[in-house]
Parts: C-alpha cells; structure tokens; sequence
C-alpha cells in the first residue's frame, strides 16, 4: 500500500487539483476564485514572496512553478500543462497546451509528449492513455508538486538528505558558509540573489525612475541602453517568471529607445542594426505578445544585407527573435538558409566558424559560433522538422562534445557607415555550449554539459557580486543573462546540476 500523505501535503495537492480546472493557475484566476487559498499562502515560499513585495495571487503562482521546475522531467511536465504554468510556453508552438480548457490541455500534452520530453533531454517512455493521464499520472504529478512546495524537496527525494556527494548539486554556497555546508542555497536561492544584484544595477533618470541597465553592471556613471536593458528585462523574466511591477517603466523606457523609423542600435552604433534590433525585440515580444512590432522588423528584415549573412552572430541573432515573431515567416527561412550556407568545411565536418566573407584564409571553427547556431537550430528543428537541419545539428553537436577548450571570446563587427563601424561582441563560450547540447537533446547530465555548467559557475561572482565577471573584472550584463538561460535550460533537463558549491565538488573529483 502506499504511505500515506501527511496532512500538509495533502491539502496543497487538494488545492492544485481544484485548480487546475479552467483556466488553470492564473493570478486572475485567484483573484476571482471561492476556494479557500489558505494552504497555498501560508507556504513558506509564498509568504517569503509576498513579504518581498509580490501580492499573494502573484506569489502563489511564481512558487509552484519554481517548484514544477525542480520535479522529475515527466512530473513537471505533466503539472505545467495540468495547471498551465507555461514552463515550455517559447518552445511548443502548439497554443493548445496552455489553453483556457483543462481538456484541450490534455489533448495537447499527450498530442506532444514526445517533443516536452526531448526538449527535457530524457526519453518520453510510453504515452499515457486519456484516462490514465486524467486518473492517475495528474494526481502523480500534483501530489509530486505538493511534496516539492512543503518540503523543498521533489518527490522522493528526502526533505533532510545530508549534504555530500550525492546531494543535489544544484546547491551552492550561502554568503559565509562553507561550500559543502548543507545549508548552502539552492539554485532558485542563488537565482533570488542575482534577481537583487540585478535591481540594485539599474540606472534611473533625474527624478529617480528606473531607465535601464548599462552594459557593464558595476557602479559606473553612464546612461542605459537598449540591447543591455534587453538583456537585463530577459534576465529578470527568467529569474521571476514575469515582469515585476517595479520594472514596468523600464520596459516603457526601452520603448522609447527605437529610432523613429524603427529599430534599435547597441553601444557604438550610428544607426538600428539588424542584430540589435533583435536582441531589443526577443525582450519586448515576451512582455507584450499583442503589440505591433511591424516598423521595427520591417527595419530589422530590410538591414539583412550580404555583411549579415557572412556573421553567423547577426544571423542567430535575427533568428531567434523571427522564431517568435512568427516562425512560418519568409524571413525565418532567409535565415535559416543563410546560417547554413556560413559553414565551412573542416574534415569530415561542416561547423561555423565567426565569419564566412569571401577572402579568408583558412579561419578556424568556432565553438562559441557553432553553439549559438545549434541552439537556434534546434529550436527550428522543432517547430519544423527537417533532415538538412538534422544533419546539421548532428554533425555540430558530435563536434562540440569532443571540445575541451571553452575559452572566452570576441569578435569585431566592422561596417561602413559614414566611414567604419566597428563595434565588439564578446561570446560567454561555456553558456552557449551548455545552451546548444542541451537543445539539441544531450542530456545535461553527459561530461561535456556537466563540464561546460562547471566552467558557468566559475565565473559567477558568489557574494562579492552576485553577477557572471568577463575575464578582466567586468560585469557584462549579457553574460549574467546568458549564464541565467544556460542554468536554467539545462535545470529544466535533469534537477542535479553543479550549482557554485557543487562545481567546487567536481573540480576537486568528489561529484
């Protein structure tokens, strides 16, 4: 027989499967709803967001689906669509999986079994039958969620666990504990703290209002601009599940950063560029589904010149945001075709190296290069399935775990616009490599990701900064951002991964 739930357990998983009807687990939903929500606010992790600032309904939400997050794969898939937490809402392009219709949920979950699971990186395992998924694997599931919110700790696994080799290396460090302490925090913790840092950077105008990010987040006179508040919005949409009340009017101040004619330029540029144009656009897409971004892709498709195409950087760039923007376009297939005409032939493979212009001289493959076209290629792969795309992302990914060497990099974009435009881009190598394999369905626990996390958390700056440090002591924004996303995907694959403290242990050969 099976042991029975302790009360406090019970009554959060009462409360979720009553939930779960309609619209699922909305914050309108809560404020609307005649059910009794005291089991869910008195949560630990509810009240510590709501003595934070967040109103309950909110908190409510962002703590199961921080705690969805930390489940089993096939559990936490099952309870994102069970209470339509919108987990994978960037990467299924099917609506019906967070549809205001618990059935068509359903219907959506088991129509993408195969592909949640993939994107995941653990096998899908038999696909359960209507009734089986309504009777037995959503209570699963929901109870799973229940003993994750009441105890910190995903089903099955033991709330009081001692800490050594076999913990859950998401955890790291507390500021002024030893790094094999067993209260050193979890990722999410560690993630809170970053959230912080990241408030504590922004730049505000005269009368004191939130503007923006600069590019570098140390405390530096300067003024925000549009790609680091990009990056710093997509930051925080990762690390708090939406966009936070006090950010709106940062979101209102990159608005008012596009030229006039449409589009957006980085530091150093005289005019909107292409890639620019859509780092800015990937964050306001995901603020504001509705607005019309017409002006600004329209700018963004009519700078895609022969220069863009020979930048394997511009073209994943574009193509990441045309993904979201509308995944069926002429433009996405643009580039798609150009990102695969930019590789080059290196022995039995075809990789990216950082520019493909004709009069070259034997350049080299580029890791950080071929992971950032692998991670987008293996989002098109999804949504459009294709053999060419496959073999391509074969032959990537076969390549990038043979490497080794995850160093840092640049490159220079240099343009003629009244005379040269050179603008630097820096590449955060050990992100984009954990963001491609795992993307393309390496599991995060082979070496080559588990390695690549490792060299992520080597970099982070733990209480000195809370933020990802550049080589020479900067804080770039984007690498904060891309060390975020890489964490957090690979998190998403399996719940073990070398957090700050868990690195220190694989490094040291006891992981």
């Amino acid at each position: 027989m099976a042991e029975p739930l302790n009360p406090a357990v019970h009554g959060v998983a009462s409360a979720l499967e009553r939930l779960r009807t309609r619209i699922g687990l909305r914050e309108e939903r809560l404020r609307g709803t005649e059910l009794a929500l005291d089991t869910l606010t008195g949560l630990d992790s509810v009240r510590a967001l709501v003595n934070a600032g967040d109103t309950p309904e909110r908190a409510i939400v962002r703590a199961v689906r921080a705690a969805a997050g930390t489940l089993e794969p096939t559990m936490s898939i099952v309870a994102d669509a069970s209470l339509s937490l919108e987990l994978s809402a960037d990467q299924v392009p099917d609506t019906d999986l967070y549809a205001q219709d618990l059935g068509k949920r359903r219907d959506a979950l088991l129509r993408n079994w195969d592909r949640l699971h993939g994107l995941r990186s653990v096998p899908p395992g038999k696909v359960p039958s209507p009734r089986a998924l309504r009777l037995e694997v959503e209570s699963e599931a929901l109870t799973a969620l229940a003993v994750a919110l009441t105890t910190g700790a995903s089903s099955g696994e033991s709330a009081r666990a001692p800490a050594g080799a076999n913990e859950p290396v998401t955890s790291g460090p507390r500021l002024g504990v030893s790094a094999d302490s067993p209260e050193a925090p979890t990722l999410l913790q560690t993630f809170q703290n970053v959230a912080r840092a990241l408030r504590a950077s922004l730049t505000r105008d005269a009368d004191g209002r939130p503007a923006g990010w600069q590019n570098d987040l140390r405390k530096l006179p300067g003024e925000a601009t549009a790609v680091s508040t990009a990056y710093g919005i997509r930051a925080m949409l990762l690390l708090e599940d939406g966009l936070a009340a006090d950010l709106i009017p940062v979101a209102e101040s990159l608005r008012r950063m596009a030229y006039p004619g449409g589009g957006y330029a980085s530091r150093g540029q005289t005019g909107p560029r292409a890639e620019s144009t859509a780092m800015v656009l990937s964050a306001l897409r995901r603020i504001a589904a509705t607005e019309d971004f017409d002006a600004h892709t329209g700018r963004m498709e009519s700078d895609l010149g022969d220069f863009e195409k020979s930048r394997p950087f511009i073209l994943t760039s574009m193509l990441e945001t045309s993904l979201l923007l509308g995944p069926e376009s002429r433009l996405v297939r643009v580039l798609v075709d150009s990102l695969l005409a930019a590789r080059q032939p290196y022995g039995d493979f075809l990789l990216w190296p950082e520019k493909s212009e004709l009069g070259l001289i034997d350049p080299a493959p580029s890791v950080a290069h071929t992971a950032r076209a692998v991670r987008v290629l293996a989002d098109v792969q999804v949504m459009r399935p294709a053999s060419q795309l496959q073999d391509a992302l074969d032959q990537a990914v076969v390549w990038l775990k043979q490497q080794s060497d995850l160093h840092n990099t640049y490159e220079f974009i240099e343009r003629l616009h009244d005379g040269i435009e050179s603008v630097r881009t820096w590449h955060f190598t050990a992100a984009w490599v954990v963001k491609a394999l795992v993307s393309a369905g390496v599991p995060a626990t082979d070496p080559s990701v588990s390695n690549a996390v490792t060299r992520i958390w080597r970099s982070y700056g733990h209480d000195t900064a809370a933020l990802w440090r550049w080589d020479n002591g900067d804080l770039p924004i984007w690498m904060t951002f891309d060390a975020i996303e890489a964490l957090r995907l690979a998190n998403l694959a399996v719940r073990s991964l070398p957090g700050p403290a868990g690195a220190r242990r694989c490094e040291a050969g006891v992981a």
